[in-house]
């Protein structure tokens, strides 16, 4: 990963040195190249073979959470609740940290900030073939797009993934600390008896936001230019 922010990215309460976060994403490219190594000695069946790009795209963001979350040793707390908001919760600041006596609903909007993770693949451009597993340099939009459930989300460690040699991988990291209301779109509420959730998504003063922000991203896989 090449380095463009070697500082501290900086949230509601805190702050977060960013070479942690890249420690964090080679972690969690590692284990998504491992995971088809070691499923393949198992059951002849590869796993990426069978995972959907919407439910990947959030394994990528949950592991990156997990791995943050670990390495972060006492300041960020993988918020417990799965509809919980934001996803690494500041626990660097509170007393009490037996959060199995907070009551149920405590971690859906969680009162001492953190940081929000989302990821993306990017919007494939109009009538692009693009097969599956295969790398979507130059067959994506320009503008990455990242989903949301609250238009109030903010402090978001934006994540774009691709497919490297058939396996998906975390190939850049931005942060962006400023967004508002007006950076995202009108939520969009599911239809009555739909398994979906609510969601919006970054506009582009959104995305120039969050462009601004990079952090990290992988050379050698012809990305520099778009980055």
């Amino acid at each position: 990963m090449k380095i463009i922010n070697s500082g501290k990215i900086s949230y509601s309460n805190g702050d977060f040195p960013t070479n942690l976060i890249v420690e964090a994403a080679i972690n969690v490219n590692h284990k998504l190249k491992s995971a088809q190594l070691d499923t393949a000695k198992e059951v002849p069946l590869d796993i990426y073979d069978i995972i959907d790009l919407r439910m990947l795209s959030g394994l990528i963001g949950e592991m990156l959470i997990a791995e943050l979350s670990f390495i972060s040793k006492g300041k960020l707390l993988k918020n417990p609740d799965i509809d919980g908001y934001p996803d690494l919760c500041d626990i660097s600041t509170i007393q009490d940290k037996d959060f199995k006596s907070y009551p149920s609903n405590y971690f859906k909007n969680y009162p001492y900030g953190g940081i929000e993770v989302k990821n993306t693949f990017g919007v494939k451009k109009a009538k692009t073939d693009l097969k599956p597993r295969e790398s979507r340099l130059f067959k994506i939009q320009k503008k990455l797009v990242w989903k949301a459930h609250h238009q109030y989300t903010n402090h978001l460690l934006a994540i774009h993934s691709d497919y490297i040699a058939n396996i998906p991988q975390i190939i850049a990291i931005y942060y962006a600390n400023n967004l508002t209301t007006s950076d995202w779109t009108v939520t969009q509420k599911p239809k009555e008896g739909s398994t979906m959730t609510s969601f919006c998504q970054t506009e582009t003063s959104g995305f120039m936001k969050i462009k601004q922000g990079l952090i990290c991203f992988q050379e050698g896989i012809g990305y520099e230019q778009f980055m």
